[in-house]
């Protein structure tokens, strides 16, 4: 799943990256290639996120791919790199989703960062390859049973 996840995060990438789109526009072209690649998806379901035992909000994952092997929550993602703060609304989700057994998503585990660079320097033809940072970055996690974030696996790219 992580390869053709990369194949559409570059896809995605090539035609929206570096311009004036926010996050909701990637959402929304995501979407688009996840269906044309006959990925079954939910976008922006709510989710009760928990307090130990007890639910203390709604969030909203970007993208919940459940019937992909793994099963998995996706979160996309502009900015100049991926933060903690990126990290911990994943693990807050992955948490969340493991203190409802008979939802729909309560056998998802695993979940991934998708951050398209916000900045692009190459917008301008004389300034290319100077300041030139990744443009696409892709962390792929599990979550244990001791409720810890464990990086499998991640990807950089450049374009």
């Amino acid at each position: 799943m992580l390869k053709k996840i990369i194949q559409i995060s570059k896809e995605v990438y090539l035609h929206m990256g570096g311009l004036n789109f926010d996050e909701k526009d990637f959402q929304l072209a995501f979407g688009y290639e996840l269906e044309k690649s006959k990925i079954d998806y939910m976008r922006e379901i709510s989710l009760e996120v928990f307090y130990k035992d007890i639910p203390v909000k709604l969030g909203s994952p970007d993208f919940f791919l459940n019937k992909s092997k793994p099963p998995l929550i996706l979160e996309l993602k502009l900015s100049s790199s991926i933060q903690n703060s990126h990290r911990q609304q994943l693990k807050m989700y992955l948490v969340s989703v493991k203190r409802k057994p008979k939802s729909v998503v309560a056998r998802i585990k695993h979940g991934m960062i998708i951050n398209f660079l916000k900045e692009d320097s190459s917008v301008v033809k004389d300034l290319e390859g100077k300041n030139k940072k990744n443009h696409l970055e892709i962390e792929f996690y599990e979550i244990n049973k001791d409720e810890e974030l464990c990086l499998l696996d991640s990807y950089k790219c450049r374009t």
